[in-house]
């Protein structure tokens, strides 16, 4: 089965290790990853709508011009949308699979982790009616938010029109859309803690061993997150290095020294 990821060179210097890091959890588990690009988005007729849309909707709910980042958020989806798959799944390249075999995906577009859009599964036609629902329910709702956020990508759409905790018609919408939003953050999702060598799951369900965890998130925040618990890294490493290391780390994927920094920290 293939998982797609999507990449756009935005100037963030470690994107080509990560995306092989990506590459190697996905295949160990007997997925194909396949990784698309701004070119495969271009080729689906609604590219100039959602590109001309999206901008000025960013611009209209912030006051500011969006990224070159903060578009490629909105083009994956159109570039999942080209693929010639019945059925697949999408996902960041950071997120890394740690013990999440081949299953077959929901008939619905699903998030498996609800309004975080890191990892996800659905068919073509989802994903093309997805992208054409960022830019009819986003305009629908534009004075709402307006005054609910000063930032708008994939993620803020997600959160602010289909949670249900901050828009009561959520739901509807994601029966209009055919989305399914599901969160089992003791399985999916979760922060990697490098020198406990457990993720996260969240306050009120603790950590959980690396090696029992399906998908972690390897994001920016949980980076930071680490940095901030265990300060004495960044005399090793930048963040970004850091990130890659961390997904070294739960790939068991050694370095040229016999033993991992984070194990001489362990207080």
């Amino acid at each position: 089965m293939k998982i797609y990821t999507y990449y756009q060179d935005i100037h963030f210097s470690t994107q080509n290790e990560l995306i092989d890091l990506w590459k190697i959890s996905w295949s160990r588990h007997g997925f194909n990853p396949v990784v698309l690009n701004l070119e495969d988005a271009k080729k689906h007729p609604y590219f100039e709508t959602l590109n001309r849309e999206m901008r000025r909707i960013f611009t209209e709910i912030t006051g500011r011009q969006i990224t070159e980042y903060g578009m490629s958020c909105w083009f994956r989806w159109l570039a999942y949308a080209t693929q010639t798959d019945e059925k697949f799944y999408v996902s960041d390249y950071d997120a890394i699979n740690v013990n999440f075999p081949i299953t077959e995906p929901n008939d619905k577009l699903h998030l498996l982790d609800y309004d975080c859009p890191f990892l996800a599964s659905g068919t073509p036609k989802q994903f093309e009616n997805l992208c054409k629902g960022f830019v009819e329910v986003s305009n629908q709702r534009i004075e709402i938010l307006k005054e609910q956020t000063g930032h708008y990508h994939d993620q803020e759409f997600f959160m602010y029109n289909f949670n249900s905790q901050l828009h009561d018609d959520a739901q509807d919408l994601r029966n209009k859309y055919n989305i399914l939003m599901t969160r089992n953050r003791r399985e999916i999702g979760g922060f990697y803690n490098p020198v406990s060598k457990t993720v996260f799951a969240g306050p009120r369900l603790g950590e959980v061993n690396i090696q029992d965890y399906k998908v972690v998130h390897i994001a920016h925040f949980n980076v930071k997150t680490i940095l901030d618990k265990y300060p004495e890294l960044m005399q090793k490493h930048s963040k970004d290095s850091l990130r890659i290391e961390m997904i070294k780390d739960i790939l068991n994927i050694k370095r040229k020294k016999t033993k991992y920094y984070f194990t001489a920290i362990v207080k």
